[in-house]
């Protein structure tokens, strides 16, 4: 057996074996989520509603309860993912397909396999690329990620599986081989040495749905945004941004964040003024929706979707804008950064003063940050050197939103 017959075997076994979970899903207990909402914590209980636009929650004292998904920030429940084997299909916006099975591609579409998709063949500007053999190693795979999502290109990158990459542009793929253009001249490379494949971000196109939607969150890693959402009989069903079908049990399910305009989370809005005034030379610019280093926001042994990653000494500025209500997040110092980083978060409006945390540490729970905008201009997040400089200050401001009025 070939290694290309061998490898598509394993990832076809693999795929078996996550949809025969899935399957397995509607006899497992429905599980209990832990509801935020846009004044704080909420109910938590089982989720016996679901749609685009109300939620529906039985707790485990007292009477069932319906929100609007605009009273929401997001449901979640303890579960922990890992890379598993197959593709991993990059998305915008943090979507993401995981534990695939990959098919042929054209210059249009590409073929895709997954659990709650089934069979399908996306058009090939929705995704930002295809990682054909995720690296084991956790801290290699989030670089890969990274860069395909946040590398500056205006072409088509190949990441090699022998750490080199080429630049050109994808004609196509299929078992055997990728096909790309390289300075004009087509080559052929073999399936096998091909790690990953970053399309031109400004050749893709995802748009977002024109009302409400929810982002699923999977426990084998995926991430989708679906419309027409229905619970059935333990399972949850949709639409993706890309036009496949989605159905999946709800015990699969590990987070729901409904996307309403009553949310607006800073990593998408673009900051109007920053500033960096390290301890010493070195300057780390913030990250949206990652730490300052990178990596996935990790506070209290919770990954977190969406934030803002940055180290002492940092200044970020938002002009507010009509409708904004409130800022809202949990802030603390990133798991990993071990027991020298240590960091006191600030937040002003117009200058003024309106949250001060005590210098926090790794070992520290996030610390809820909820202030008042109304009647305000300008809001600004500040990082500053705890009891000690700059030396591991991951400082995380995760999700990171404005509450809007609906």
């Amino acid at each position: 057996m070939h290694q290309h017959e061998i490898r598509k075997f394993r990832l076809a076994a693999a795929l078996v074996a996550v949809a025969a979970l899935a399957g397995a899903g509607a006899d497992v207990a429905e599980p209990t989520f832990e509801f935020l909402t846009t004044t704080g914590p909420g109910p938590s209980g089982r989720i016996t509603a679901l749609a685009v636009d109300r939620i529906a929650v039985a707790p485990a004292d007292g009477p069932a309860k319906e929100m609007a998904t605009t009273e929401l920030v997001r449901l979640s429940r303890e579960a922990s993912t890992e890379i598993g084997e197959g593709a991993y299909v990059v998305l915008p916006d943090g979507d993401r397909i995981a534990r695939a099975l990959l098919g042929a591609a054209t210059d249009a579409t590409f073929e895709v396999q997954a659990a709650a998709i089934g069979k399908a063949t996306p058009p090939l500007d929705a995704a930002l690329g295809l990682i054909l053999s995720p690296p084991s190693d956790p801290d290699a795979f989030d670089r890969l990620v990274r860069a395909i999502r946040t590398e500056p290109r205006t072409s088509e990158v190949v990441w090699l599986a022998n750490g080199d990459r080429l630049t050109g542009s994808f004609l196509g793929m299929d078992d055997r081989a990728v096909r790309v253009q390289v300075q004009g001249t087509p080559r052929e490379l073999p399936r096998d040495g091909v790690a990953a494949v970053g399309f031109d971000p400004a050749l893709v196109v995802y748009p977002k749905p024109e009302g409400p939607y929810l982002e699923i969150g999977l426990i084998d890693g995926s991430r989708l945004g679906l419309t027409g959402v229905k619970l059935e009989r333990g399972r949850v069903s949709g639409t993706s941004r890309f036009g496949a079908s989605f159905d999946a049990p709800l015990a699969d399910v590990v987070s729901i964040a409904p996307r309403t305009p009553a949310v607006a989370y800073l990593s998408e809005r673009p900051v109007d003024g920053k500033s960096y005034v390290p301890y010493f030379d070195l300057v780390r610019p913030f990250q949206a929706d990652a730490s300052v280093e990178g990596r996935p926001l990790r506070l209290g042994g919770r990954t977190y979707e969406r934030g803002l990653g940055t180290q002492s000494r940092t200044l970020l500025a938002y002009k507010v804008q009509p409708g904004d209500l409130r800022f809202q997040a949990s802030v603390g110092v990133d798991e990993r950064a071990g027991p020298l980083g240590s960091v006191v978060f600030r937040v002003l409006t117009d200058g003024k003063p309106r949250f001060a945390s005590d210098p926090l540490t790794f070992r520290d729970p996030p610390v809820a940050v909820d202030v008042d905008l109304e009647g305000t201009k300008l809001l600004i997040l500040a990082t500053e050197f705890g009891d000690r400089g700059d030396v591991r200050d991951l400082a995380d401001w995760v999700e990171a939103r404005i509450i809007r009025r609906p």
